[in-house]
């Protein structure tokens, strides 16, 4: 980065929200992921001697804990609250009075603005989001800030548009989650040689749900109107997944792996794929029967030929260490998906609710597969998109240009 100075020194990751019985839970390996992808990031383009620390909702849960331990010892994790100007610890003080930056993690919209809100009225110093969606709802907090950076195009020009008087700096960066490497290898090692799966010759489903179940975990009230198009969409959805490991299978001689991105999943892994498949195939495959922590699923993910189903950051973490994936997509999704064909992946992006929905999806992941030399060099070039979008986007909200003598 020549001629470019860096504006921070001492930032802020504001992450790790998801919480159940006052522990920050693993209970989606993509939001999971998030924080330390985003830490990922920094540490590509900062100054070694950068601080890096994370506000945290709440402790971490243990595996989550070992995660962030294994990956990123030298990053504090401080968890607690700001509210009206209290801090619920003195080591949350110290973290931001002595911060530069307070930086909003990759993820769906800005869920953690509050406290972007109380730090920048307690302190007026910089706040930012890196990667993020886009909400109309937003737009209050977005007229504080130094800048925004989306991880669609959609979203990054939904904002450009909106934010047409007052704008921060606004502009696109990919997915954290892209640059994820937590891998845990030697539980992959362990995992695969228990379920029997060899590396490269194995593939990952992902099943995948109209709208979140969260009641199924959470402790919050059942959503009828959701249950009920769950409950419809279930094996219109899923059905065709039984299929396409059908046809991989029975064609190419590999594995599968049939396992789910977020707790709720397990369930439709199980009933509505497994244990409807027929029985060669069913003896060829493996049910995830545990739900796994982000940097396992990571290291999985690596050894396998492909990963597709009806999730993204599966897809997010197989692509950004090199190995083909397959979005398909429903309304529920957003304009994230948009990701796909910003990083020129749009013909592994297809639509659920479109009728020839099974006839394409069998013919996108047969077609990796059949063509597994052209479909590396897809995600090759697609890396290299990734790249190039990500250093863009460092290069503006991270630093500025030296001033001439």
């Amino acid at each position: 980065m020549k001629n470019l100075r860096q504006k921070y020194r001492n930032i802020i990751l504001r992450d790790f929200r998801t919480l159940k019985n006052g522990r920050v839970v693993n209970y989606n390996i993509g939001t999971a992921a998030h924080a330390p992808g985003n830490i990922a990031v920094l540490k590509k383009y900062l100054a070694p001697d950068t601080k890096i620390s994370i506000w945290a909702e709440a402790p971490l849960s243990p595996p989550l804990d070992a995660m962030m331990r294994r990956g990123f010892p030298e990053v504090p994790i401080i968890a607690g609250t700001l509210k009206n100007g209290v801090f619920s610890s003195p080591e949350l003080e110290s973290l931001v009075r002595e911060s530069d930056l307070f930086l909003i993690s990759s993820g769906s919209g800005m869920p953690l603005k509050q406290s972007m809100l109380e730090y920048h009225s307690l302190t007026g110093r910089p706040c930012g989001a890196w990667a993020v969606g886009f909400s109309p709802q937003d737009v209050p907090e977005l007229r504080i800030m130094d800048f925004a950076f989306y991880r669609d195009s959609i979203s990054a020009d939904e904002a450009v548009k909106t934010m047409k008087e007052c704008p921060p700096l606004l502009g696109g960066a990919p997915d954290a989650v892209f640059r994820f490497d937590c891998a845990d290898e030697e539980g992959a090692s362990a995992f695969m040689a228990e379920k029997g799966l060899e590396p490269g010759n194995f593939i990952c489903c992902i099943p995948g749900a109209r709208y979140t179940p969260r009641w199924e975990f959470f402790d919050t009230p059942v959503r009828p109107e959701r249950l009920k198009r769950n409950q419809e969409r279930e094996e219109p959805d899923n059905g065709p997944l039984r299929g396409i490991l059908t046809e991989a299978v029975r064609r190419f001689g590999v594995k599968a792996l049939i396992c789910a991105e977020q707790i709720p999943e397990m369930r439709i892994a199980r009933e509505t794929i497994y244990e409807k498949l027929p029985e060669d195939v069913r003896r060829a495959s493996v049910l995830l029967n545990s739900f796994w922590a982000p940097d396992l699923a990571l290291a999985v993910y690596r050894k396998s030929l492909c990963v597709f189903g009806i999730e993204m950051h599966s897809q997010v973490m197989a692509v950004g260490s090199g190995v083909p994936a397959a979005v398909f997509r429903h309304s529920g999704f957003g304009s994230k998906s948009e990701m796909w064909r910003d990083i020129g992946l749009g013909d592994w992006l297809l639509d659920i609710d479109e009728p020839d929905y099974a006839r394409r999806g069998l013919e996108v992941v047969s077609g990796i597969l059949s063509s597994y030399g052209k479909a590396l060099e897809t995600v090759r070039a697609a890396v290299t998109q990734i790249g190039r979008a990500e250093r863009t986007a460092a290069e503006a909200a991270f630093f500025q240009a030296e001033m001439g003598p």
